[in-house]
């Protein structure tokens, strides 16, 4: 049994109106105990749209979202369950700081859970550990805080309430490449250290790529594939005809596949794909153009 589940999930955004538009439909996929998995597609394909669903802030129009093997959807308890265990990071989470010190925003959410004192401070130091925010800045001012530290403290407060799923929507939007980079691998380390099933959002191919256990693809609010970054990327088609951009080292070993190399085009990695090419040149095949 998946720990999360989609079935048939549609939603109609102002319904019986002139502005009626259908932003998902009919989506099915799962995520199991453990996974990363990517959401990607084209702006307006309806990933923000299903990631709300999922964490039972939107209400499908119809089909159904399942938590170990429970609709989310079926009473108020399960609903109000769900979004303790369904963690979302919504894109700049940083905007959503409020409090007057880190320690307090990080502890909003678990406070809200009504846990003792003594709980509370144990996930506001996990979770800021495995975010990567140093101690000493539990008792600063959210907004003293560099652009990074601040997504790094927003995302704390979710992970803190301790979730089964953690879903975020382009967690590393806007960062330059050291503060991207270590929001990709604080990611790595949560799912690692602690088993939490994520779910990104994204339209960054190559943090998919590596990242991601499986890839659901939608375009046009349908899922057109949900499977293996290996064999999702593999369909060069359905990745460019939903609008988005491979990978630029699955293009280059594409391209030698293309021209009758044995290439194994699964290596998503600048160190995999080195690794490749001596391989093919040992071999002796001719990499030029």
């Amino acid at each position: 049994m998946a720990l999360l589940e989609a079935q048939k999930l549609e939603y109609i955004y102002s319904q019986k109106t002139p502005f009626v538009k259908q932003a998902v439909k009919g989506v099915d996929f799962c995520v199991e105990k453990g996974e990363i998995v990517g959401i990607i597609g084209h702006t307006g394909s309806g990933k923000s749209t299903l990631v709300q669903m999922l964490n039972g802030l939107l209400k499908p129009t119809s089909g159904s979202v399942t938590l170990n093997g429970e609709d989310i959807f079926a009473n108020k308890k399960s609903l109000h369950d769900a979004r303790f265990k369904i963690g979302l990071v919504f894109q700049y989470p940083e905007y959503q700081l409020f409090d007057e010190t880190v320690y307090k925003d990080i502890s909003f959410g678990p406070s809200n859970m009504g846990l003792e004192k003594d709980e509370i401070d144990r996930r506001v130091i996990s979770a800021s550990k495995l975010v990567g925010l140093p101690p000493h800045l539990l008792n600063k001012s959210p907004f003293d805080l560099s652009g990074g530290e601040k997504r790094r403290a927003a995302i704390a407060g979710v992970v803190a309430m301790e979730p089964e799923i953690l879903i975020l929507d382009e967690p590393t939007a806007g960062l330059d490449p050291k503060g991207r980079q270590r929001i990709l691998d604080m990611i790595v380390e949560l799912n690692k250290t602690t088993n939490t099933s994520v779910v990104i959002v994204s339209h960054n191919m190559e943090d998919i790529a590596k990242l991601c256990n499986k890839v659901l693809v939608l375009k046009g609010g349908e899922a057109v594939a949900f499977d293996t970054p290996e064999k999702i990327f593999a369909e060069t088609d359905i990745v460019e005809q939903s609008g988005l951009i491979l990978p630029a080292l699955t293009k280059m070993l594409i391209s030698l596949k293309n021209k009758g190399l044995p290439v194994n085009i699964a290596n998503f990695s600048v160190n995999d794909a080195v690794k490749e090419l001596i391989r093919l040149k040992k071999e002796g095949y001719k990499l030029d153009a």
